[in-house]
Parts: structure tokens; sequence; C-alpha cells
């Protein structure tokens, strides 16, 4: 009868709520609004009908008939698409979305993006509500897309002014973009026209949707190359970068030859420019400048072609790419365009070195080896004379001899591999002839030279090889002997590191592109990304971090969503209880890192004036439980910092990256790694690029089954190019020349692997790790003691552990540990002193059953509970210590425990339900109670493994009522 009055109240106040909204004016429904976002953020479905009497649609409709009548004059329109946003984003149903949808709803969102009295906070509003609609499934998107709503949203991220509505208006076009194929072309086309707009930001965000649609395609429009190239215009380098990338993605497509030549026309610009300008200048009084940015970024993207792939560098250098790359070198009012284009050209030379003579003979002898020797540095100190050499430069290589060249590449292999064995004859011979060199009135370098002259009429590639090779000059004893030792950080051998600029850009490129395809949707990484207060940011990524250490990635997500929901910035979380953070962390282990996390924001409330640390080093310092990788982490993902981090992931990765085999934990490998890690991180996107090292060894380079034929950055790996040496070893096959890049000392290289290869390793070989100190084996005696409560259910005995050490600040069961020479009459009378100690009255032993045992493993310690349990009489029984308490069982579930606490009670729950299925079975003489008779054997109690204590939860009131009726 109750439940139907409190319905009829309900129902009552609903309408009374409507009637009020039907006679209101602009004001009163403004605060109606208002007081219905404070109620109700957040809600789901049920919850809203509930709220609403089961007629949250009718408010719905309302919303949504005034928000159609009134957004053309911007009458309390923000807060209207606020409270739309609470239905459609309510979950567990669809219902509100598929109303709102028939109401028009749609439509009226897409004129509001493009009307003119719609402000920036308006149309972001009407963003995101598209945005729930499009994410909701691939009917919704359609939807969008049939009432013309892409040319909307492109048009309105074409002409924001703010930062926040362009990047949904992306991240809407990203959505429409996935699982909609019936206007897959509709959206590819749109974005391309998106790239012709004046907008920075627009402009690289339109790229990197047409990057992501572009790969769901199989071809490609001719449309998107002139746009495409306009963007290497861009002074923006994340323009010109988004530009590259997807240029590199277009290779494989038929708009290749297109763009190709397109990029090698680019090094030659026909503007005319006036010369000797300062840059700032050039932009007010010529505007040459964006020609000269574009110049620099089309040889920068054809340097990475070229490096992808020899069939790349055959159509380039068809194409005349070379005397165009030296009329580049020759621009001397932008030096940018001289280094893209300077390292452009000695990749072309130093791989394919037949192309070294038409260089040499097109700009002179002199020229070419200032500039092989000096690449990076030449257009510092070029003159008007080179430059005018390298503007006016005759190096012509046709379609027709390109081919010639790569066979001629081809042909010196076997002649580069007997000079490599000629050098080893050589250094032999002076080895054991240390005197020839006095002896004789040649040098050794003489002979070589004459070596080197009796094949320059043969195959000029090998020249550049035994020059490398040949012999330095011989050092006293006593130099070598002060010669200085390896320095950790930076290793002796080449392969250990990264030397051309090029690789590490390369390498950079790769594995951003492959982050930003594969990338798993984590909450952490939203935030990250949405959140636009630089304090809850950091707040947020510094609570992912310390909750992701070993931990890992699944069983974090429910806890940090539970947790931020709960404390959403470092003020709430200041002012939470200890108690209570160690309940939220229960369950998630290394419970210091939770004390940890209270005790910063504790730290940045009361001493730092709420605001978190704004750079790594300040992290490191002044927050505790925050350590090097930690602060890197944190700066990078939220502060956007340039700092490498290396956790274990990262480890694992640079050592198989640059095949470091010596103990992964050892001083020198650590810093190794960090000074890698801070050469590589990506200076405009750190946080991305560590993040995406960390995904590619939790998803590809994994420490076991590692898939390499998924690595993005499989080229730039020593690791692998190790296992395939290795295989062509064991299939007794021609040895090949050595690489230049193999570790020549690995005796002395402190990072090189001092185990033999393991051939059934594979790349696993990297890196190795010590083996681990096997856990200590603990015992620990544990007591299960019950009352019955003032409400008539069970209460337990609970005590906190200390605040420092293992479990820190959590409840657990009374216990201590066991001795060595233990036994069943020890262990109660120390579990009856124990507790007797805890409580204001005397146990007796003969109170205590045993139940079994309980295996948990922590990180170093193996530990065993040895589980009694003792029903108490009087439920009057109180506690006299400081750290112990009675908890009922709904409460002990919500407590800060331990896993081990949970396994206990399973384990008790496992006993009573082994209990109740023997007097179901017809031993009901001894489920009553009744004393055994003298001569009656006893049956010892079996002891369950902790696999068996988790197998059924039952209640553990009957167990304890047995407990009680058989003392």
């Amino acid at each position: 009868m109750s439940t139907q009055t409190d319905e009829q109240a309900n129902i009552g106040r609903v309408l009374s709520f409507l009637r009020e909204w039907d006679r209101g004016d602009g004001t009163v429904r403004g605060r109606m609004l208002n007081t219905f976002l404070t109620l109700n953020s957040g809600k789901t479905f049920y919850e809203l009908e509930l709220e609403f009497a089961q007629v949250a649609s009718l408010f719905l409709a309302r919303l949504t008939t005034w928000m159609k009548l009134t957004y053309t004059f911007g009458t309390f329109l923000g807060i209207q698409l606020k409270a739309i946003g609470i239905f459609l984003s309510a979950s567990s149903h669809d219902q509100y979305l598929m109303e709102f949808l028939e109401d028009g709803g749609v439509h009226s969102l897409l004129d509001i993006l493009g009307h003119s009295r719609s402000n920036e906070e308006e149309k972001t509003e009407a963003l995101r509500l598209l945005l729930t609609v499009s994410n909701a499934g691939r009917k919704y998107k359609e939807i969008i897309c049939e009432s013309h709503g892409v040319t909307a949203i492109a048009e309105c991220l074409a002409k924001s002014n703010t930062d926040e509505t362009q990047e949904t208006a992306g991240a809407l076009l990203e959505s429409i973009s996935h699982g909609n194929p019936k206007y897959q072309n509709q959206i590819y086309d749109g974005l391309i026209a998106l790239m012709a707009c004046t907008s920075p930001k627009a402009q690289q965000l339109a790229l990197h949707n047409v990057h992501t649609v572009q790969c769901k395609m199989k071809t490609a429009h001719c449309s998107i190359v002139e746009p495409l190239l306009s963007m290497l215009r861009s002074l923006h380098l994340e323009v010109r970068d988004e530009a590259i990338s997807l240029i590199l993605d277009l290779k494989c497509y038929d708009v290749r030859p297109l763009l190709l030549n397109g990029l090698v026309t680019l090094l030659r610009p026909t503007n005319k420019v006036q010369h000797h300008l300062e840059e700032s200048e050039m932009i007010k009084m010529t505007g040459t400048l964006p020609v000269f940015v574009q110049q620099a970024a089309a040889a920068k993207a054809i340097r990475l072609l070229a490096k992808d792939s020899e069939e790349l560098s055959r159509e380039l250098l068809s194409l005349g790419v070379i005397q165009h790359l030296l009329y580049t070198m020759g621009n001397r009012d932008h030096a940018d365009a001289q280094i893209q284009a300077s390292l452009a050209l000695e990749h072309f030379i130093r791989s394919y070195p037949v192309i070294e003579e038409h260089v040499q003979r097109g700009i002179g002898r002199t020229l070419f080896q200032a500039f092989m020797h000096h690449t990076d540095t030449l257009y510092m100190n070029m003159d008007e004379s080179q430059a005018e050499i390298l503007l006016t430069n005759k190096v012509h290589i046709t379609e027709g001899n390109v081919c010639d060249l790569f066979v001629e590449a081809s042909q010196t292999f076997l002649f580069t591999s007997c000079l490599y064995q000629m050098r080893i004859i050589v250094s032999l011979f002076f080895l054991v002839n240390p005197d020839w060199t006095t002896s004789h009135e040649v040098t050794p370098c003489l002979k070589m030279s004459r070596l080197r002259s009796a094949v320059r009429n043969g195959k000029r590639a090998g020249l550049e090889l035994l020059e490398a090779a040949e012999p330095k000059r011989n050092r006293s004893n006593k130099a070598a002997k002060e010669e200085e030792p390896v320095n950790a950080s930076s290793p002796s051998c080449a392969r250990h590191t990264f030397h051309p600029p090029a690789d590490v850009e390369l390498l950079r490129a790769q594995l951003l592109r492959w982050y930003d395809e594969n990338q798993r949707e984590l909450p952490w990484r939203t935030l990250a990304v949405t959140e636009s207060d630089l304090n809850i940011r950091t707040y947020a990524v510094w609570v992912s971090e310390i909750m992701l250490q070993q931990t890992q990635v699944s069983t974090v997500i429910d806890y940090y969503n539970k947790w931020m929901k709960r404390w959403p910035t470092v003020q709430h979380l200041s002012s939470a209880t200890l108690e209570e953070v160690n309940q939220m962390w229960a369950g998630l282990g290394y419970y210091s890192r939770g004390r940890r996390l209270h005790e910063g924001a504790q730290k940045v409330v009361s001493e730092l004036e709420g605001q978190m640390p704004r750079t790594a080093d300040s992290l490191l310092k002044q927050l505790p439980g925050v350590g090097r990788y930690t602060a890197a982490a944190v700066g990078s993902i939220a502060l956007g910092q340039v700092t490498g981090a290396v956790d274990g992931n990262v480890v694992r990765v640079m050592c198989r990256l640059r095949a470091i085999g010596a103990d992964s934990t050892s001083p020198a490998v650590t810093e190794a790694l960090w000074g890698l890690a801070n050469t590589l991180v990506d200076p405009e996107r750190p946080g991305d690029f560590n993040q995406a090292m960390m995904e590619l060894g939790a998803r590809v380079c994994s420490p076991r089954g590692p898939v390499c034929s998924q690595c993005p950055v499989r080229s730039h790996c020593h690791s692998f190019r190790t296992v395939h040496r290795e295989k062509e070893k064991n299939a007794r096959k021609p040895p090949a020349p050595p690489d230049i890049e193999d570790c020549m000392n690995s005796e002395t290289c402190p990072l090189c692997p001092s185990e033999p290869w393991d051939e059934a390793l594979g790349v696993q070989n990297f890196p190795r790790k010590p083996p681990k100190k096997p856990p200590r084996v603990e015992r620990t005696l544990t007591c299960v003691v019950t009352r019955r409560g003032e409400e008539g259910g069970d209460e337990y005995l609970l005590t906190r552990r200390p605040k420092k050490g293992l479990l820190a600040g959590l409840w657990e069961f009374p216990g201590l540990l066991q001795g060595e020479k233990s036994s069943e009459s020890k262990d109660k009378a120390a579990l009856c002193a124990q507790i007797s100690e805890l409580l204001a009255t005397d146990v007796a032993e003969s109170l205590i059953q045993y139940a079994g045992e309980v295996v948990h493993i922590f990180s170093h310690i193996h530990q065993t509970y040895v589980v009694h349990s003792v029903r108490l009489k009087d439920a009057g029984t109180q506690t006299r210590a400081e750290n112990a308490r009675w908890l009922t069982r709904s409460a002990l579930q919500e407590a800060a425990v331990s896993t081990g606490v949970k396994k206990i009670v399973k384990l008790c729950d496992s006993v009573d339900s082994e209990k109740e299925q023997s007097c179901n079975g017809g031993k009901r003489q001894n489920c009553t109670g009744t004393k055994k008779k003298k001569n009656q054997p006893t049956s010892k109690k079996p002891k369950l493994s902790a696999a068996d204590s988790g197998s059924r939860q039952l209640s553990l009131s009957a167990f304890f009522s047995r407990v009680k009726q058989e003392s």
C-alpha cells in the first residue's frame, strides 16, 4: 500500500514540474534547467525514468522543441544543450536517443553549428551531442551524413577560432568515419576539401582524419595531391609533419607518380625571390618564406621515401631528383632547405655509391669532398661561388640510365665482399710484421693507396668501404693504456646507439603512425587529451601512473574509473581519510602506493597552494612515491615536457632495438637506456611517443612470444637482424661481410651480452635479466573470531596492520607468525594468548577450531595462512586495543582488506559448504553437536588448497553456528 502511495506522490511531483515548465517564462525555465543539471548529471536511463515516474520522455520532448524554437535567438541555448546531453548520454538504453532523432534533433544541432548567432561554447556543446549520437552506432552515423553533416562539421571546424571547438569537431569527423562504409567516400571528399582552409589547427585535424580514412580505402583520389603538397607550405611544424606522414602512406596508392613528381618539382620553386633578406622581412616583402618551407619539407619527404624502398628511389632518380637536390642545397636564403636537401643527397650517395661519379663530376671534386665530410654544416660555410655551382649544376640522370645504375650497384656486391676479406689479410700482415713500416720505404697507407689505384678503374663502389677499412696509424702502448674507459651512458659500440638523425626521425614517424592507428582507448589517455585544466590533467595522469606500477592495465581500468569519479581533483583526494583511500585501493596490491598518493595530495594542497608541480624535476622532488620514470611519464604526457620515460616495456624495446644484452638492471644499462630514450623522444609529441613505446612493448615486443612481423620499427631492430644472421650461419651459407654496426669489442662493452647466444630464444636473447631471488617463505597463524551482533547478524574481529611495511594500514584477522617447531596445541595456545590480549576476556583453547590453509603469493613472500576460527558466546565482548574493531559481514566486504583476507573468508565458506553437504549425506549425529564416544576414532580435518578455497562462496553464519554448537 505504501509503495502505491509513493508512486502516486512521485507522479504528482513530476506533473507539477511539467506544469511549471509549460507555464514558466525563460527565466523560470533557466532556473529549472540549472536545478535539473545539478541533480541528474551522470544518471543512467533507469535512474532518470525513476526520477520522472517513467515519463522522462515528456520532458526531453519539451527540451527538444524549445531548443528548435529558440536557438536562432540564443536564449539559454548552452544550458539547453547540456540538459539534452544528460538524456542522450544516459547509459543502459537508447530510447532517449531515438526520440531525440525522431523530433529532428540532429538537423537542429547541425543548424546551430552554422548559425551566426551561435557562440563557440554553444557550438562545442552541439558537437558533443553529435559525437554522442555518432558513438551510438553505425545507423546513427548514417543519419548525420544523410543530413549533410559532414559539410556542416567541416565548415565549423574551418571557421572556428577555439581549440576546444576544433578538437571536438575533429573527433566527431573521426568518429563518423569509423564503421561507416556507406558514406566513406563522402567523408573522404569532405576532408580533402577541408585541407584547403586557412586554419592551421583545422588543417592538422583534417590531415589526421584523412590518414585514418585513407587506411580503409583501396584507392586514393588524384584531387588529394595538390592540397596535400600545399600543406608543406605551412609555417606550423605540426601541419607539415602530418602532411609528410600522409605522403608516406600514399606511396602504395595510384597517386604515387603525381606525388613524387610534385615533390621533385617543389625542390625548384618557380617564384623569383630576393636574396639575403631576413626571413621575417621576406614574409612581409615577398611572401617567399612559405615557398622555402615547402622546399625544405619536400626534401625531407623525398629522403624518407627513398629510405623506405629501392623502388621509390629508382622512380625519384628517374625524375631528376639529384639535380634538384643540388639546386636546393644552393638556396642560401633558407638554412633548413639546405640541411634537408643535404641529408637526402647524402642518403642517395651512401646507399647507391654509383651515383657518386655523377655528383662529383657535376659540382667538382673540391666541393664534393667538402660536402661528404661536412654534410650537416656545409651550408654554414658555403660562399657565393659554391652556391652558384650548386644552383647551375648539370647533373642529369635520365630514366634510361637509372636501371644501369642499379645493375651496376648490384654487381659491386661481390667486389665489396672481396675487399672486406682483403682488409682482414692486410691487417693481419701488419699485425705479424710491426716493423715492416720502418724497414721499407713505402708505408702501409701508401701500399693501401696503391691497392686502391689498382682497382680504381673497376667498381668505385668499393672505394668508400676500403677507405673506411684503412688501418689507423700505430699508437704507443702508453697511449692505449691512458685511453678513457667506456662510458655507460655513451656506449662505444656503434650498434647500441642511434647515429644518423634521419634514422631517429624515421623511427619516430613510424612508431607514432602505428600508435595513432593501434592505441588502446584507456580512460587516463582520454583525460590527458580532453582535459584542458592543467592541474586536473597532471593529477589524473599521476594517479594512472601510480596505479599502473606492477599492475596490469586490465586490472587498473576499473579501479581508476572509480577513483576519479570519487576524487576527481587533488583537492578532493586530500580531504579524504587514509581509511577511505585504503578501502578504495583494496585488491589492487602494493598498498603503499595508495598511501603515497594520499600523502602527495595533502602536500600539494597544504604546501604547494593546491597546484601540481609543473616539471618532471619538481614532480620527482616534491611528490612522495614518484621516481624517475613516473616523473618523466607524467611530465611528458600531462605537461608536454620533452623527456624520455623508461619503464619495463621500454627497457625491453630499447634493448632489442639496439641489441643490448647485458643485465638490464645494471647501472650501465640503465643509464644507457635513459640516454637512448632522451635521444629518441619526439620533441613535438613527447607524451604520445613515450606511450607508443610502452604500447609497443606491451602488445608487440612482449617478453614472451614477440610478434616481430607486426612491429612498425622492425627495420631499426638489431636483435631482429641478429636472429636472421644466426639463421644464415646455421644454414651453412657463405659468411656475409661483417656489419659495420657489429660490436667489435664485446668483451669490454658493458652493454653486450655476457652469455652465449641461445638460438631457441631468438630476439628474446635481449635483454637478459638476472635470476630472480626466490621469495621468502612464511606461515602465519590466523584466527576468524566472531560474535553475535546487536542486530542479530554475526560480527568479525579485525585488527589494523602497522602504518609502515607490508599491507600498511589495512585490516586483517588476528594472527601471528608460526614458529619453526610448531604443533596444533602450540598454535592454539599462541592464538588464544593473542585474542585474549585483544579482548576483555579469556578465550579457551577448546573453542578454537582448525579450518584449513590459504596460500597467497606476494612479489617477495610466499605466504601461507593457517586458518582457525572461534565463536564467542558473549555477544557483548568488547575490544580493548585501539587497533581492533568488530565489523558486520557487509562492513567487512567494504572494508580496506587485502586479497589474502578475502581468500580466508572464501575458505571458511567452503568449509561451511562441506559441512552442510556432510549433514545432508546422513551423518546427522556429527552435525548436531553431540559429544563423541571416547573410543570413536577422530578424523583429521582436511587441509584445503588455495584453489579449492575459492571455488564456492557461501555464508559464514551456518559454519560459525556449527562451531558454537560443538563448543
